[in-house]
């Protein structure tokens, strides 16, 4: 199978949203003069993938899931609400910036784009999210050098793991379903989701584990693809 582009996911994929938002919580956390505690940043990430699930299903704005995420944390965590929706995005906006703070790719992310890139292949990002806080992921990572097209569910109109998520950014591209390789964290969203849309993908879990054909690192992807040159190994079973 010839292998003609590279898609990936990027939160928790090429970069480190999981420690990034950690960060910013406790950060957030001690600034409202709260103890941080592993309970509480649980629920903070369940109200997180709540509301953000609401934004894709576009029954909210992407401002007002955040809005909606501090209404109903801010009480479990012992505060009360402020009144209006400029007091909210002011008190977002210090979770924000430090989050913000702690963005970074992982280590073997831009060694493993930048073989696949000195082998001719295009590099694409598919994510759901902001289009706006996305693409400015990438730059502040710096790996806009290394991706060729950004397409994120507010720029397409489709989230992931709908299958015209992935066939739009594949005509946009001009190459088959059955060319583009995805790579995400997430099996359900991410590799099930490319499946159904007729992509190969392969299941990148960092914490290890998981069926014949699962990556632990994107060290482990270049390899698999023949360091590169635009066609998987004829030993490499995509699927």
């Amino acid at each position: 199978m010839e292998i003609r582009a590279v898609l990936f996911n990027l939160d928790n994929t090429l970069f480190d949203h999981a420690a990034s938002a950690r960060a910013g919580l406790d950060a957030f956390l001690q600034h409202l003069e709260t103890p941080q505690n592993d309970e509480l940043a649980l629920m903070w990430f369940q109200l997180e993938q709540a509301n953000y699930a609401r934004f894709l299903a576009k029954e909210l704005s992407f401002q007002e899931q955040r809005r909606e995420r501090l209404r109903q944390f801010l009480p479990l965590a012992g505060l009360e609400v402020p009144a209006t929706d400029r007091m909210l995005d002011e008190l977002f906006d210090i979770y924000l910036q430090n989050y913000e703070a702690g963005w970074a790719a992982f280590q073997d992310t831009v060694p493993a784009l930048q073989s696949l890139r000195n082998g001719g292949l295009p590099l694409g990002v598919i994510t759901n999210g902001n289009h706006r806080q996305q693409t400015l992921k990438i730059s502040k990572i710096g790996l806009t050098p290394l991706i060729d097209r950004i397409f994120s569910s507010e720029s397409t109109g489709h989230a992931k793991p709908l299958p015209e998520a992935f066939l739009q950014p594949c005509r946009s591209l001009g190459i088959s379903p059955a060319n583009a390789l995805y790579v995400g964290d997430n099996f359900r969203v991410d590799v099930e989701g490319a499946r159904n849309a007729g992509l190969p993908a392969i299941h990148l879990k960092r914490d290890g584990g998981g069926p014949e054909g699962t990556i632990q690192s994107l060290a482990d992807l270049v390899p698999l693809l023949g360091a590169g040159t635009g066609a998987a190994n004829d030993s490499t079973t995509l699927v």
